[in-house]
């Protein structure tokens, strides 16, 4: 729970706030979800798919877009010569747009 609340503040190197918290934990909670929303569906369960589907993964993905919007926000005034801010826009710009589709699909 402590490191959620340090990826929502910022304080997560971005590297880790991209590739940890949006990819890999993304795609596995995202899945996850799809999976129970999609078995909940065939049962006719379909208030519960829609908890499970979206009452998860959405806030996950908000949570997620906001913390590495935040660890590149840093770099803006505390320059990381591993991450320059190019490659930090990228990470937002597809942190961004993977949660809009993840979230929304």
């Amino acid at each position: 729970m402590r490191d959620l609340l340090h990826l929502h503040k910022g304080t997560v190197p971005l590297e880790r706030a991209f590739w940890t918290w949006a990819v890999m934990v993304g795609l596995l909670i995202n899945l996850a979800t799809t999976l129970g929303f999609l078995i909940l569906a065939t049962q006719d369960l379909l208030i519960a798919a829609a908890v499970v589907g979206y009452g998860v993964s959405l806030p996950y993905n908000l949570l997620v877009t906001i913390g590495v919007i935040r660890a590149a926000a840093k770099l803006e005034t505390i320059p990381n010569p591993e991450t320059p801010v190019g490659k930090a826009r990228v990470y937002v710009a597809v942190t961004v747009l993977g949660a809009l589709v993840l979230s929304f699909t």
